[in-house]
């Protein structure tokens, strides 16, 4: 395992000499590092936190944080593992602690996706911090983590693909980072002297609205109004002429559970190019003043299909009882991927490409869905980007449908 290093950018060698005397920045305590995904700011990073630690320090603790232990792991450790053996420095993974040796020097690895993650950092003290995609992590973990840092001379790596306007890390870091000691550098994919000019127009194809603003532009901007106003009811939907017009398709059936909230069953088929949406079921227990159980919504679901065992079951991974009741019956069933923000994005820019179709007369309470699913103005305002918890069940399976399933060839 190898790491081939390419020739960095200017913007990369701001970033991996920022704390070297003369830089201009070495009283800073923090470094941000945000912009555009596939800007090359994260290798960067974890190059510049490997070359201060180990020059700085011996016998020190040092913080690596990701989103979770799987994309810590994936997108910071295997990569700064591959560093140290193309440089033929030695270390030593300790998988049972979650820790990893490199130069007589600790580095804990930790997960911030639960709320009391922070209570893991408790009675650590840090000589430094990595954290990767740190807009993502709750701020209690982000004030414990730098609050462990309290080695003398101790420094903060960050870095992250922008939020909403109102997130912490713009209010509280960005805007204010002379008075807390902040240095910041913000990419751009032009940053990335890896990717081509054609790859650069793909990944920019790949989002629309908000999240081309976001992801391609690096801009700290809010969603407002409707989660999907590229939605065209003519242009989105379709006039099933028969069964015969599904032939040669694949199936599959996207479900959101619910007992007291309804639930969702989407039947589509798929071309390789566009998912139509070709009927729905929607229980809505409330309305029926009658809650069914898991058995029978199974019953359901296998009417649905038609007892068809090819279709392959995408479930709401909070759906362990009837995934197994599906399972039981002889259905393939694949946890939908639930990451909230990165479906949305997915799913829009299928809608915007005309990539997503539902039937006209068939789903009725998606298209009404569609129209009602709006970004919530509240929890903007508190500088998180999720979508309001209202009608939103049928918008929920389309997505776990849309993520889950779609890879970046599809995209156009």
């Amino acid at each position: 395992m190898s790491f081939q290093f390419r020739p960095f950018s200017r913007k990369q060698q701001m970033a991996l000499h920022w704390w070297e005397k003369g830089s201009g920045h070495e009283r800073c305590r923090m470094m941000l590092a945000d912009g555009a995904i596939r800007s090359g700011k994260t290798v960067a990073m974890i190059l510049s936190f490997l070359r201060w630690s180990l020059k700085t320090y011996r016998g020190q603790c040092f913080i690596l944080a990701g989103v979770t232990s799987g994309a810590l792991r994936r997108n910071v450790l295997e990569p700064m593992l591959s560093m140290l053996e193309t440089l033929g420095i030695p270390y030593v993974w300790k998988r049972a602690e979650a820790a990893v040796l490199i130069g007589g020097n600790t580095y804990y690895l930790f997960g911030a996706d639960k709320d009391n993650a922070q209570d893991r950092l408790q009675g650590l003290t840090a000589a430094g911090a990595f954290a990767d995609e740190a807009a993502l992590f709750p701020r209690s973990f982000v004030d414990q983590m730098i609050g462990r840092c309290s080695v003398e001379g101790s420094r903060i790596f960050l870095n992250c693909n922008p939020n909403g306007a109102y997130h912490y890390i713009k209010t509280d870091f960005i805007d204010r980072a002379e008075e807390i000691g902040l240095y910041r550098l913000h990419f751009t994919m032009e940053d990335n002297l890896t990717l081509s000019p054609a790859i650069r127009e793909s990944y920019a194809r790949s989002f629309t609205g908000v999240f081309y603003r976001q992801y391609i532009l690096g801009e700290w901007v809010s969603a407002e109004g409707a989660v999907y106003p590229m939605w065209d009811d003519t242009e989105n939907t379709y006039d099933e002429t028969g069964p015969e017009m599904y032939e040669g398709m694949r199936r599959f059936c996207a479900v959101d559970y619910g007992t007291v909230n309804p639930c969702v069953f989407l039947d589509a088929r798929d071309d390789g190019h566009t998912y139509r949406i070709a009927k729905e079921y929607y229980w809505d227990s409330r309305a029926a003043r009658r809650q069914k159980t898991d058995a029978q919504y199974a019953e359901d679901l296998d009417a649905f299909l038609g007892g068809d065992r090819d279709t392959q079951i995408i479930i709401d991974p909070s759906a362990a009882s009837l995934r197994v009741e599906m399972k039981n019956r002889g259905y393939r069933v694949l946890n939908a991927v639930n990451e909230v923000r990165e479906g949305i994005a997915v799913t829009g820019v299928l809608i915007g490409s005309r990539q997503v179709l539902a039937e006209r007369s068939r789903c009725p309470q998606l298209l009404r869905e569609m129209h009602s699913y709006v970004w919530d103005d509240r929890a903007r305002l508190r500088g998180e980007e999720k979508p309001l918890k209202e009608r939103d069940h049928a918008m929920d399976a389309l997505r776990y449908l849309c993520h889950t399933k779609t890879d970046r060839f599809r995209l156009p």
